[in-house]
């Protein structure tokens, strides 16, 4: 059991250009309230199509993001809750032997050495519950304060694993108790005897797509984050919606997956989209020089980062900066080429 559920969850972890911030950025980071999520509506089932055991779950208010059955067989769904900015990412396997506590706490404990836990604070492993948790929080990542609360919980019966993902910016203990109220209506049960009536989910908007794209990202997986993302990109160039700062993010983050799964031409076309709607940014001039580095291109890899630190200043406001290119991955084949270090060093003497 645990050697697929590993494969499938198992992060890599990539340091290479200039990894967008601003993908942590939620909807609506409101305050959370009890009074907010009402009790009205019925619990949310999640199950295969051919029903069977599945999972209920209090989702009141919360709308739902993507809702379907992965080709390796998992059942996925993610909803999100606009009034508080909770997020809840359900996973649903099926597995050919006997599912057990001891593998969620196994699950939990893979999850806990991950990087972006190790890198948390007030990590708390729970073991001993009914329904085993792992919490965390993420304070900062990359100097971008965050105050992202998540807490992992996994239930298992028969040969059914079900795991829950909460999270949330901008955390408070206040909102302690929304995630507990919605822990303890976790079930798995088998699906009711008549089917739930529920309307045809919409199909999801350019910013629900950049959301579900993040949701990957923020994990390093690279290559399942391009399809909402370029479904995003699509949208955005039939019928724009998204602010300037999020369209930034996302053609930012869509160039850095194409460029981290191999995707070189891509990658570049796509930055190039962006640069020419958005000229003065940048950092698409950056990873744009990024790009070419990694196709070798000596040449155009100069001229793009020169036009990068010409434009410096034009960054988002909560941007760090140009990254040295000094310190790249992607530059290290070219440090040894005077041209290129004589560059790098006078344009970082310059840089404010």
């Amino acid at each position: 059991m645990m050697s697929q559920r590993t494969q499938a969850d198992s992060v890599q972890v990539f340091v290479a250009c200039a990894l967008s911030l601003w993908s942590f950025v939620q909807a609506e980071p409101t305050g959370i309230s009890q009074a907010a999520i009402g009790k009205d509506e019925p619990p949310t089932f999640v199950t295969w199509p051919e029903k069977g055991l599945g999972l209920s779950i209090d989702l009141t208010g919360f709308k739902k993001d993507i809702d379907q059955v992965k080709p390796d067989g998992r059942r996925y769904l993610t909803a999100s809750h606009p009034k508080t900015g909770l997020n809840v990412a359900i996973t649903l396997e099926k597995v050919p032997t006997q599912a057990s506590a001891q593998g969620c706490r196994e699950q939990l404990q893979l999850i806990q050495k991950g990087p972006l836990v190790t890198h948390g604070q007030d990590i708390k492993l729970n073991a001993a519950g009914n329904i085993p948790t792992l919490e965390y929080i993420l304070r900062k990542f990359r100097g971008v304060r965050l105050d992202q609360k998540n807490m992992y919980a996994c239930i298992a019966q028969d040969n059914v694993y079900a795991d829950v993902h909460f999270s949330k910016m901008q955390y408070t203990t206040d909102d302690a108790p929304l995630f507990q109220s919605i822990l303890k209506t976790i079930r798995l049960q088998p699906s009711p005897s008549e089917p739930i009536q529920t309307q045809t989910p919409e199909p999801p908007n350019s910013r629900q797509l950049l959301n579900a794209g993040n949701a990957l990202y923020l994990q390093n997986k690279y290559a399942q984050a391009i399809p909402p993302y370029q479904k995003a990109f699509d949208l955005e160039k039939a019928e724009p919606q998204l602010d300037r700062t999020l369209w930034r993010v996302l053609i930012d983050n869509l160039g850095m997956a194409y460029k981290m799964t191999g995707q070189l031409t891509k990658s570049r076309a796509t930055f190039e989209q962006g640069i020419q709607a958005d000229p003065t940014y940048p950092i698409f001039h950056y990873n744009l020089a990024c790009t070419f580095a990694e196709m070798n291109d000596l040449d155009h890899a100069m001229q793009s980062l020169k036009t990068a630190f010409r434009h410096r200043k034009n960054h988002n406001t909560n941007d760090k900066g140009i990254p040295d290119p000094r310190q790249d991955s992607s530059f290290q084949r070219f440090m040894k080429i005077e041209t290129f270090r004589n560059l790098a060093n006078d344009l970082t003497a310059t840089k404010s």
